[in-house]
């Protein structure tokens, strides 16, 4: 079977899946590859039990393939392919389309001439590569002390402060599954997305010259950013203090969000955040939609049970944006 053919016909069950729940129709394409199918099995479980909790009903879901990258050898052919799937589903009779992207490795063996899934991939956390995370772990200002920011005298605000958050929003969608070619693309995108969203909405960079100070990036040949700008935990501090620039507002609960707010997730809830989201809508329920970046997500219901990252231990942080 050509790849394709293979492909389409795997995701023909993952939409059916998706819609009734039944995942035993995908054990064929797993092979002997039990964990993955497992995994796979509950991340898409979680998903129909969210909108079920939720009381939205689904009617249809959809999506497209494309290629990354081919390897052949004697034994086998590697194929890395990106999916992006949609879901279309009612809530209080009013239609809404979920999207996000994720990426699939798929390799046939050619002893037997089959197709196998041996490999799915959904970024968590918000690492970049070559160890961004670590160093800023290791660096001789720790992260503690961008919850200190407003204090540093050597940091300068540039922009004028005032948010609007329907631009951040609209940037949001604008980029939720692309990349503005201003900013680099990191492995782990998430944080540098959210920041991102935040600027094009008003808030201003507060410079530094040391990547453990302020809020900010560089772009050009000497490219260079803070930690806050492309880290999530240390992105957490900065808003936890409710010091410039943003002035955030940590509130209790989700329902007590507006579009253009974020939610930082510490998924392992042992005090380390490793993902942020955007809040671009609100649903019937009045409950947050979101979008993202590391597994692109746009209209993505806010609890993120439907993630390969969740756990039950998973804590939340919600911040209304104030700016300057």
């Amino acid at each position: 079977m050509e790849w394709r053919a293979f492909v389409q016909r795997y995701f023909d069950a993952v939409h059916q899946t998706i819609l009734d729940g039944q995942y035993r129709r995908l054990l064929p394409f797993y092979r002997e590859q039990k964990p993955l199918w497992q995994q796979e099995w509950v991340r898409i479980a979680r998903a129909y039990q969210q909108m079920r909790k939720r009381g939205a009903a689904l009617h249809g879901a959809s999506g497209r393939v494309q290629p990354v990258c081919w390897l052949e050898t004697e034994a086998a052919i590697d194929i890395t392919v990106v999916w992006t799937g949609e879901s279309r589903y009612l809530l209080k009779g009013r239609p809404y389309e979920e999207a996000s992207s994720r990426m699939l490795q798929l390799r046939l063996d050619k002893a037997v001439g089959q197709w196998a899934i041996v490999g799915t991939r959904e970024q968590r956390g918000d690492q970049k590569s070559g160890g961004e995370e670590e160093r800023e772990r290791q660096s001789n200002t720790s992260a503690t002390t961008v919850e200190d920011a407003a204090s540093q005298p050597l940091l300068v605000v540039h922009g004028a402060g005032g948010y609007q958050p329907e631009k951040a929003v609209a940037y949001a969608e604008r980029y939720w599954n692309a990349t503005n070619p201003a900013y680099p693309r990191f492995t782990d995108d998430c944080t540098n997305f959210i920041s991102q969203c935040l600027h094009a909405g008003g808030i201003p960079m507060l410079m530094s010259k040391e990547r453990g100070k302020g809020w900010w990036i560089r772009t050009g040949k000497s490219a260079d950013w803070s930690y806050s700008w492309t880290v999530a935990h240390s992105l957490y501090l900065l808003l936890k203090s409710g010091g410039p620039p943003m002035r955030a507002v940590a509130k209790k609960s989700a329902a007590e969000l507006v579009p253009g707010d974020i939610i930082c997730y510490d998924f392992n809830g042992d005090g380390r955040v490793q993902h942020t989201t955007i809040v671009v809508a609100m649903d019937a329920n009045q409950m947050p939609l979101v979008n993202a970046h590391t597994t692109d997500s746009s209209m993505r219901y806010w609890a993120y049970e439907d993630s390969t990252a969740y756990t039950p231990r998973i804590r939340y942080a919600f911040y209304h944006i104030r700016g300057m």
